[in-house]
């Protein structure tokens, strides 16, 4: 896999370790009040962060089974409305994205190649399914797109002095892992852990069983931000049969209130991907 579309996988995942959350000591889990599903769920909605317009400049590290490298990528989103993603290598852009609730636009800057469509183009390049909203709570540390998107009954439990909110019961998936025994886990298979005091995600798990593929993103060093914290340090890690991927996001700069350009113009030059 190339450079750019090894950013590409970033982007899709955040397109995003063994850290632990920054916050301060917490009581065991024995000491956790007593909280239902719903009331979880509505504690963990009214966490989100909510900036009607952000950017961010990260630090990359990438590591994978062949690459060992660093890059800067840069953020602006309009809430519900935009994702903007530029990615650079030593100074030089080597793909954009602009992602939009019903659109994807990738620029791919060093093969001269575009791509505007819809978000099959992730799920068939990455073999990652996405949508808008899914993105937007993974850059900004959020849980609301994985809740409301779940028809069927939500679970939740203590886990280490944190609360979490599942899919499903921690017994169904470990049935389900088991070969030839799928025992009603039929999609993916979600979990959310909130810190016990702000609510925000602390860890969002995607388990796809029947591919036995994975992604994990671990959130800390929440810093103030619209009224709620935004993380700071983002670690993924990609789990499939054939390939593993640790994606390390550190935040440089970050403002928000600040209208900011959300600009994509493909070069006549640039010929288009297939879908």
């Amino acid at each position: 896999m190339n450079k750019s579309l090894l950013i590409g996988l970033l982007v899709s995942l955040l397109v995003g370790q063994s850290c632990k959350s920054s916050r301060e000591a917490t009581a065991g889990a024995a000491d956790l009040p007593n909280r239902k599903t719903a009331e979880l769920v509505e504690l963990l909605k009214s966490s989100d962060q909510k900036c009607d317009w952000t950017s961010i400049k990260y630090d990359v590290e990438i590591k994978t089974n062949k690459i060992d490298d660093s890059f800067k990528l840069y953020v602006r989103s309009r809430l519900d409305s935009a994702i903007w993603v530029s990615a650079t290598y030593y100074a030089v852009e080597v793909a954009r994205f602009l992602f939009t609730p019903d659109s994807v636009k990738f620029m791919d800057r060093r093969n001269n190649q575009y791509y505007v469509g819809g978000y099959e183009y992730i799920t068939n390049t990455f073999m990652v399914d996405a949508d808008f909203w899914t993105l937007q709570d993974l850059i900004m540390g959020n849980g609301s797109a994985f809740v409301d998107s779940r028809d069927e009954k939500l679970y939740s439990s203590e886990n280490d002095g944190s609360y979490k909110i599942s899919y499903f019961k921690d017994s169904q998936i470990r049935r389900a892992m088991k070969k030839d025994e799928n025992k009603g886990v039929s999609d993916l298979a979600v979990s959310l852990v909130l810190d016990p005091s702000s609510f925000r995600v602390e860890t969002t798990t995607i388990l796809d069983i029947e591919d036995e593929r994975s992604l994990t993103v671990n959130y800390s060093n929440h810093k103030p931000l619209c009224e709620t914290t935004h993380p700071h340090t983002t670690i993924f890690s990609a789990e499939s049969p054939n390939e593993q991927a640790t994606v390390k996001t550190s935040i440089i700069k970050i403002s928000s209130g600040k209208r900011v350009s959300l600009s994509f113009t493909i070069p006549d030059k640039y010929e288009p991907l297939a879908p």
